[in-house]
């Protein structure tokens, strides 16, 4: 009996073809990755359970205060993704199509957003806040500019935020090809401009117990340049996976050097998060979408 079951694992052994892993084909060569949707799911949980305990559900051990990690975590994807969109006909050698991004983008946000500022400006009546930043901020999208919480629609402020960084990323892109100096200048006047505006704001701002809250919402917190960091990294990722080979050593350490460079600025921001807490879901998308 040992002799025979030897000669069936032999048998077993030489005609049975090896199992190879690889990427599922469903997968491969798609425009949406799934891992993706699931750092955006992951990032609403997190907002959702901030916003929650604001109304009394409050998680145990403060649980609930990282709230802005989901808002970060939304900032990095769509860095990553909107600069991946340009960046792939710049890597190609060719040149941007504005007019098919920007109708895109207007497509995409203007209907939904234009409807719900509608029903805002027409129902005062059904505002969760009787005050309301002027008109024209939302129909310009600056409305993050000088905003305090408390206020109707205050929520709109990342959408702002949004629409500033597709109006001028695209704009500095081509900047950047055309110009190969501004490629150096210009991140070190967004990053160091950054870091000595929000420090002269928090000066600006100061109560006897540090940076007081209303000044931190209105000039730190909601307006765009603190959130420069975010977005930023996130063209940062994209620019690695379209001009350098996934994976490797030298793509790795780009990204490394990149959030060293860009790490001080929530220091200097008045923010009270930790600066190093960012670097799980920032390392989390790129590890995702290789």
């Amino acid at each position: 009996m040992p002799l025979v079951a030897s000669r069936i694992r032999n048998i077993v052994s030489e005609t049975t073809t090896p199992l190879r892993l690889g990427i599922d084909p469903r997968f491969s060569d798609r425009e949406r990755q799934p891992g993706l949707d699931l750092l955006r799911a992951l990032a609403i949980i997190v907002v959702v359970i901030y916003h929650a305990a604001l109304f009394g559900f409050k998680l145990p051990g403060r649980l609930d205060r990282f709230g802005w990690i989901g808002v970060d975590l939304f900032f990095v994807l769509s860095g990553y993704l909107i600069g991946g969109q340009l960046l792939a006909p710049l890597a190609r050698g060719r040149s941007i199509d504005l007019r098919r991004f920007f109708a895109r983008r207007v497509l995409r946000i203007i209907p939904a957003y234009f409807g719900i500022l509608a029903v805002y400006a027409v129902l005062p009546s059904w505002r969760e806040y009787p005050e309301m930043s002027p008109l024209w901020k939302f129909v310009i999208s600056v409305q993050n500019i000088g905003l305090h919480g408390g206020t109707a629609f205050s929520h709109a402020w990342s959408l702002a935020v949004e629409d500033q960084f597709y109006l001028l990323l695209p704009l500095i892109l081509i900047l950047v090809s055309r110009w190969p100096r501004a490629r150096f200048i210009i991140p070190c006047v967004i990053v160091l401009g950054g870091i000595g505006l929000r420090a002269f704001l928090a000066q600006q701002n100061l109560a006897e117990t540090g940076v007081s809250f209303r000044g931190f919402q209105t000039w730190i917190y909601y307006p765009t340049w603190t959130r420069l960091d975010p977005l930023v990294f996130g063209v940062v990722l994209a620019a690695i996976e379209k001009f350098r080979y996934p994976g490797s050593p030298s793509s790795f350490m780009h990204c490394i050097w990149g959030k060293v460079i860009i790490s001080p600025s929530p220091l200097l921001s008045g923010n009270s998060h930790w600066s190093l807490l960012e670097w799980p879901h920032y390392l989390f998308v790129l590890s995702v979408r290789d």
